[in-house]
């Protein structure tokens, strides 16, 4: 774990060093020999946590419990879909990777604002992904050790009670029918399910973290555009040199910029189709728990609120950066035109009109192609999920 953890002065110019080191270990990176690890794991997890899951309104499962039960399960499936999508688009996922390290290291031997500006957003999505870590942990905490450290106690209790007083029935993580076991009233039958249960529940919690690797890759493609735009404002402001110098120094300026593009392409790529199901799923997960929610009002709650957060948050960093994305490529158009392009020779005055057209192309991540990823769509999604949830309480 010592070669795994500790973070050193070169990583400040590296990719998720850290995360990366861990994903090896599940076989999500390096060594694709490795995968067979995360596709028996997805295997153990569909036989303990999918299949058991009631999906049919019975007397021992009513409406609200249905609706909870499919709820845990849409859940479920964002994380399979998109650890599985991430695996067969694996290639464009190390392209992105290889391609922004190859634009970082361009800046590891210099002393200027540009390094300066890595080092720091670096050291910032550091920070982000341990915070990410802990946010998960709590959720596992809330999720799988909340219930049995209720349920315990309160079996114990329900046992000095005549047995005509006892009105025992478990409050559960999952929603589950475990291959005919009385989960809800058998205190033996309980403890296999909760212990079966727990190891894919840390699973799931390793997934919904690396899923926040993808929120980082966005914020190191913004980082390319913020160095993009920094180094035309070095340039407009450090205006004395030879005519070669400036050719040089736009020259690499236009690559650091088509390199941006070409990384928010292969992200696109990567990320369309899982934002797409994101979206989907998070429109109709925010109607199915919100109906849960007020129709309930159990400790079972609290494991419905934890999934509700979790896809809320996932969905609002997507949004806010993609947003952020668009916005600092937007930015390079400004920068560029304020260098006082036009007094310049023809040649340097071609390189600026390059700049300038390509920021003008909304650079953005979509969601299947259909709809661009940012705080707009993201508050559209709020509105039509409350509208679905508010017809669907006049209905039930």
């Amino acid at each position: 774990m010592a070669n795994i953890l500790p973070r050193t002065a070169a990583d400040n110019f590296r990719v998720m060093p850290y995360n990366l080191r861990i994903f090896a270990l599940m076989g999500l990176w390096g060594d694709r020999r490795k995968l067979y690890r995360l596709y028996v794991l997805l295997l153990f997890a569909y036989v303990v946590i999918l299949y058991p899951k009631p999906l049919r309104i019975s007397e021992r499962h009513p409406f609200e419990s249905i609706v909870r039960s499919v709820s845990e399960l849409i859940f479920a499936a964002l994380c399979y879909l998109t650890i599985i999508i991430l695996a067969i688009k694996s290639e464009p996922f190390r392209a992105v990777i290889l391609k922004l390290e190859q634009a970082l290291a361009l800046f590891r031997d210099k002393q200027d604002q540009c390094s300066e500006l890595i080092v720091e957003v670096n050291n910032k999505i550091h920070r982000f992904s341990l915070g990410y870590a802990k946010l998960m942990l709590l959720y596992m905490v809330l999720f799988n050790v909340v219930p049995p450290a209720f349920n315990y106690p309160h079996y114990f209790l329900q046992q000095r009670l005549p047995p005509a007083n006892r009105t025992l029935e478990f409050m559960l993580p999952l929603k589950q029918d475990l291959y005919g076991l009385d989960v809800h009233h058998n205190i033996a039958h309980y403890t296999i399910s909760w212990l079966a249960i727990t190891p894919f529940c840390i699973f799931f919690t390793l997934i919904l973290w690396y899923k926040g690797v993808l929120f980082m890759l966005i914020r190191y493609n913004t980082l390319l555009y913020q160095l993009v735009n920094r180094m035309l404002q070095q340039f407009d402001r450090e205006t004395s040199g030879r005519s070669v110098q400036k050719h040089r120094r736009l020259q690499q300026i236009v690559e650091l910029h088509y390199s941006a593009i070409e990384c928010t392409k292969l992200l696109d790529s990567v990320l369309s189709l899982i934002l797409l199901i994101q979206f989907v799923g998070c429109l109709l997960l925010l109607c199915l728990m919100l109906f849960y929610i007020t129709r309930n009002h159990s400790l079972n709650v609290i494991n419905i609120a934890v999934l509700l957060i979790s896809i809320f948050i996932e969905m609002m960093c997507f949004s806010y950066l993609g947003d952020q994305l668009t916005e600092e490529n937007a930015n390079i158009s400004s920068s560029a035109f304020n260098c006082r392009w036009y007094d310049e020779p023809t040649v340097i005055r071609k390189y600026f009109l390059r700049i300038i057209l390509q920021a003008h192309r909304k650079a953005t991540i979509t969601a299947g192609k259909f709809y661009n990823v940012n705080i707009v769509t993201f508050a559209q999604l709020i509105k039509t999920s409350y509208t679905y949830y508010m017809i669907m309480k006049e209905m039930f």
